[in-house]
């Protein structure tokens, strides 16, 4: 029964997106760093010392490479429980240099990712929104330290976000909803799935819910170059495009990459789990099928998720929409034992 109450209490809380994780105020003034502390903990980077970052990269230390490798062979295997592994090495490397943007952001991405697949836990303790707290923290400095980078920018007005939620603070989530919509400014492609699916987790019928389904349209609109038709959504110009997309960003956005080797599987997967949840299960269905037309669509390790989600579209509408879904009920994949690997898993 407490597991189950506090699953629920997380629920809508929590996301991935990314991940990305924090160390303790007083560890960071130990190692040196310049910044002051702000709200809840937060480190703070000086104007002079971000302008610095923009105009100067900072060299890496050999370790943070050694980190980073470890890093993405984790993610990639979708190994979670070797998240605390590979969180002691990235720490020290950041413990060494607290300026490098890139090893602060893949702290950052581990909590994240410790958070949002919490269901994976025998039991998921009260203290697993540390997690999300540690995420916004650290994506702050990331952010700060690069701010060029729009996808750590969009991360950041996540985390806000969900860590408003949590504290009950209606003026500190409008600023982060609104730092999101200024990174979906920046880079529409990546941030209307990243700031969208963080808003899956809301009641089906709240206006943020509406707004986060409209911003899966955007995407494959944007990714199509057309408009899709709603009604009978089909992507066959998307896939005879790829090949042609000179973009950089609109190729790491709409396609599969290295990064994640299956964005784009993992992508209706979401978008047809939030239109299922929104009641209209037979467009879920139609656009959870346009997954299967990815070559890379064999060889994705959740595949079945998705063809189970084809077959019991209907009867998922009202499990979706359920607060406290019992540990095997059927869940939107934010809420899911696969919420971030679904993408990034090989």
């Amino acid at each position: 029964m407490r597991q189950a109450r506090c699953r629920g209490w997380v629920a809508a809380r929590l996301v991935c997106g990314a991940v990305i994780g924090a160390i303790a105020t007083g560890c960071v003034g130990l190692a040196g760093s310049p910044g002051q502390t702000g709200r809840a903990g937060e480190v703070v980077v000086s104007a002079s010392e971000r302008a610095a970052a923009v105009a100067t990269p900072v060299p890496r230390v050999p370790l943070a490479v050694t980190a980073d490798t470890l890093f993405w062979r984790t993610l990639h295997a979708g190994a979670y429980d070797q998240i605390p592994r590979v969180m002691t090495l990235l720490k020290a490397a950041y413990l060494q240099n607290p300026r490098d943007a890139q090893t602060t952001a893949h702290v950052g991405f581990l909590h994240a990712w410790a958070g949002a697949e919490r269901v994976r836990l025998a039991e998921v303790p009260p203290t697993i929104t540390d997690q999300l707290i540690l995420a916004r923290t650290f994506f702050a400095r990331a952010a700060a330290l690069d701010p060029t980078d729009a996808r750590v920018q969009g991360f950041h007005a996540v985390f806000e976000m969900s860590d408003a939620t949590i504290q009950r603070d209606s003026a500190a989530f409008a600023a982060g909803l609104a730092r999101g919509r200024a990174a979906i400014a920046a880079w529409p492609e990546f941030n209307w799935f990243t700031i969208g699916y963080s808003l899956s987790g809301r009641d089906h019928a709240s206006p943020l819910f509406r707004e986060g389904l409209e911003m899966q349209w955007k995407t494959l609109d944007a990714c199509n170059r057309t408009a899709i038709d709603r009604t009978n959504p089909t992507m066959a110009a998307l896939f005879q495009g790829e090949a042609a997309e000179q973009d950089p960003r609109r190729r790491r956005a709409c396609w599969n990459s290295w990064i994640a080797p299956h964005n784009v599987e993992g992508f209706f997967l979401n978008m047809g789990d939030m239109l299922v949840k929104s009641g209209d299960w037979q467009t879920g269905v139609k656009i959870y099928a346009i997954a299967r037309g990815m070559s890379s669509y064999p060889q994705w390790a959740y595949r079945d998720v998705l063809e189970a989600r084809i077959a019991n579209a209907e009867q998922n509408v009202a499990a979706f929409r359920r607060p406290e879904a019992g540990a095997d009920s059927p869940r939107i994949l934010l809420g899911s034992k696969i919420a971030c690997v679904a993408c990034h898993q090989r």
